[in-house]
């Protein structure tokens, strides 16, 4: 697979300066944007998330400042690395650049190997910064979120829905008899079995739904305003999606799996913990009533 070239975003309000920083990095094969004001480079960003971005600080209307502040709001958790330009050596100057968000700066006018040199580092850093938060965040076998991660932004996600008064469902499922797959067909093809679960899970539910594996063959689904009925015709589309057998090396499984809704009440605090442990009860009881079938609490 060809490497990604890095997409770098240089702004600039003076055209000569830009244009000598746009050659730089051309020259070193990195994808070049340019802009030239805050504005500008706040609107770029936003349409093509560079991974690198190189802005000056003082500009005429949003000042480079203005522009990180902005830029940090939309990119969230996402790490973008700046690097601040100015002309000014004043250490005040490159304090308050430092501290406004910056994780580097450079004295115009800018020197070309010291530029490389220094955008070198931090797209290496990026890039063992996104993998370590990639492994934080997904499970390695199935791609759903890590069980942490997945009630942390279930838990924000509660909060402002329980707030707002809009609804929110949770269906927490398992695999019926999976230990049996395991000692019967061993671990591989038990590891095999969930991945097609898991596939099959996400091609059921919506983009903005989240999904987390719990371990084993334990996940969640988060339905952003869904109700409970709602969650319940997603429930049958699930049940529907996995009684084609999943193949493993030329052998049929048949499975089933049990599930507990949960829709929290409207003007009633609660916390994800609680939503976990009242979904796990009812998934217990769809279990006790001979699994394959869902229970609403």
């Amino acid at each position: 697979m060809d490497k990604k070239i890095p997409k770098i975003l240089a702004c600039d309000d003076n055209r000569s300066i830009l244009e000598v920083v746009r050659t730089i990095l051309t020259s070193e094969g990195y994808n070049v944007l340019t802009a030239e004001n805050g504005e500008e480079a706040v609107s770029i960003f936003k349409k093509e998330l560079p991974d690198l971005i190189i802005l000056d600080v003082s500009m005429p209307g949003m000042t480079g400042l203005e522009a990180l502040d902005k830029i940090r709001a939309f990119a969230g958790e996402k790490y973008i690395p700046v690097i601040f330009m100015t002309a000014s050596i004043k250490i005040d100057d490159k304090l308050r650049a430092l501290h406004g968000g910056a994780v580097d700066y450079l004295v115009k006018p800018v020197d070309h190997d010291e530029l490389i040199a220094r955008i070198k580092n931090f797209l290496v850093l990026k890039e063992k910064h996104d993998k370590l938060k990639k492994e934080a965040t997904f499970d390695w076998m199935t791609g759903a979120f890590h069980k942490v991660y997945f009630l942390r932004r279930a838990e924000e996600e509660l909060f402002k829905c329980l707030r707002n008064k809009i609804p929110l469902t949770f269906i927490l499922m398992d695999v019926d008899n999976f230990k049996e797959i395991n000692d019967t067909l061993g671990h591989l093809t038990g590891d095999k079995v969930i991945r097609e679960f898991a596939a099959r899970l996400k091609k059921m539910v919506r983009k903005t739904d989240l999904i987390g594996r719990f371990g084993g063959d334990e996940f969640m689904i988060m339905l952003s305003y869904k109700t409970a009925t709602d969650a319940c015709v997603v429930a049958e589309r699930l049940k529907k999606a996995m009684k084609k057998p999943i193949v493993v090396e030329g052998s049929k499984i048949s499975i089933t799996f049990s599930m507990g809704i949960v829709e929290p009440k409207q003007g009633k605090e609660a916390k994800i913990e609680e939503v976990f442990k009242e979904a796990d009860r009812a998934l217990y009881e769809a279990k006790s009533k001979g699994g394959d079938r869902y229970v609403i609490r």
